[in-house]
């Protein structure tokens, strides 16, 4: 639909959060921006390599090992019905991995390459297919990005994502694309991690290169040392950042620039802008305080962090974010914080469908950090749940307690 682009399917807030308590950096800034995005059109000969079908296999051993050279031959020695044997050997022949000289059989190249590999490959000539690289480095993207069904790029003429207000959000303009890239990536090592087949031989680009650009959500942010980060999160990646459309915008200096003015722009008042949202959530009494970082931080009493109020309890912590700065919620009654993180913990178990306890362990330090809880161990959350009424909860935290304690064991045995 025009005049709309399908921004990153999850709270900017969760961006701050995996900036701040999983990689461990300060987020001065969040943005949305479109990332530009070199789409080609690629002409080449691509092999394609699949999974065997059980028949297909043994009807290839059986003339490679067994020395069977007629269908008849493998039928009798598979067991098998000569018409099914019949039927397999003409798809091995028409994808090129059987040929018939006057009757005998034989594996040609490919079918003995196949099956040494222990995977079909078929081989198409002319194929046509469309690659992405980013607008800056021209690098190749990764296979989550091919994922129509949750990554959708925006083309020249559709209207840019827009800030708190109604402005339009920079669109950032791309280098020139880099011929090399389309030979290179042909040959990379790393295949299934962008989406490239088995093999791509002599690749030849068709037309003009099309630059589309990438909905995604931009953090400045610092790192103890200093050092200014810029990361940027997509839909493939869900909340975790892009590490490689990272890489390729943080050593563009247009881009690092384009995120220093937005700052900039957006800084300006915040502790006005503040106030006024609070007074829109009948918390006009209480007043912003800006840490030695430079970050924002509003602390209400427990009474104020309640169901059905302005904030609640799994509101402790979190950041609200006004077209660019943010500040915390925050509680300096550590009880409350220790109860918002079971309330945290809840919503983030039962969101999910499977489950990994590596996974719940991490999120639980991340919140410990965010909320500023230090360790807590698993069987205190396991009871905070039970008393909080969480069974849900507290079954699944004894159960990440007892695979934890099965791999301890392990290990130490």
């Amino acid at each position: 639909m025009r005049g709309r682009t399908r921004l990153p399917a999850f709270p900017e807030q969760v961006v701050l959060e995996n900036a701040a308590f999983a990689l461990g950096l300060r987020p001065t800034s969040i943005h949305t921006v479109l990332v530009p995005v070199w789409r080609v059109e690629v002409r080449a000969t691509v092999t394609e390599g699949q999974p065997y079908e059980l028949i297909d296999r043994f009807v290839e051993r059986g003339i490679a090992e067994g020395g069977f050279h007629c269908a008849g031959e493998l039928a009798s020695f598979l067991a098998l019905e000569p018409a099914l044997v019949r039927q397999a050997l003409a798809f091995l022949i028409a994808i090129d991995h059987v040929r018939d000289d006057d009757g005998r059989l034989a594996l040609t190249e490919l079918g003995r390459r196949s099956l040494r590999d222990g995977t079909r490959y078929t081989v198409t000539r002319d194929d046509r297919r469309k690659l992405y690289f980013d607008g800056f480095q021209s690098r190749p993207l990764t296979a989550a990005h091919y994922r129509s069904a949750t990554v959708s790029f925006v083309s020249a003429d559709e209207a840019v994502p827009r800030r708190r207000g109604g402005a339009p959000a920079p669109r950032l303009m791309p280098r020139a694309f880099r011929p090399g890239a389309v030979t290179e990536l042909a040959g990379h090592p790393h295949r299934a991690r962008f989406n490239l087949p088995a093999g791509i031989d002599d690749p030849e680009c068709v037309g003009v290169p099309e630059c589309v650009h990438l909905p995604a959500y931009a953090v400045r942010a610092v790192e103890d040392d200093g050092r200014v980060r810029h990361l940027v999160y997509t839909r493939a990646h869900g909340g975790e950042h892009d590490p490689d459309l990272s890489a390729a915008c943080e050593g563009t200096p247009e881009f690092e620039t384009a995120l220093w003015a937005e700052e900039s722009r957006a800084a300006g008042r915040l502790a006005e802008r503040i106030e006024r949202w609070l007074s829109t959530k009948e918390l006009g009494q209480y007043r912003p305080v800006r840490d030695p970082h430079g970050a924002w931080r509003v602390t209400l009493p427990p009474n104020r962090f309640r169901e059905g109020g302005a904030v609640e309890l799994a509101d402790v912590g979190s950041y609200r974010v006004l077209g660019g700065p943010f500040f915390q919620l925050w509680c300096a009654d550590r009880d409350t914080r220790a109860w918002a993180l079971v309330e945290r913990l809840d919503s983030y178990v039962g969101a999910r469908l499977r489950h990994d306890p590596v996974d719940i362990r991490m999120r639980i330090d991340a919140l410990c950090r965010q909320l500023e809880l230090g360790p807590v161990g698993m069987e205190t959350l396991c009871r905070a749940a039970d008393q909080a009424g969480k069974e849900t909860l507290a079954q699944r935290l004894r159960w990440a307690r007892s695979v934890e304690s099965k791999d301890a064991d392990r290990k130490v045995t």
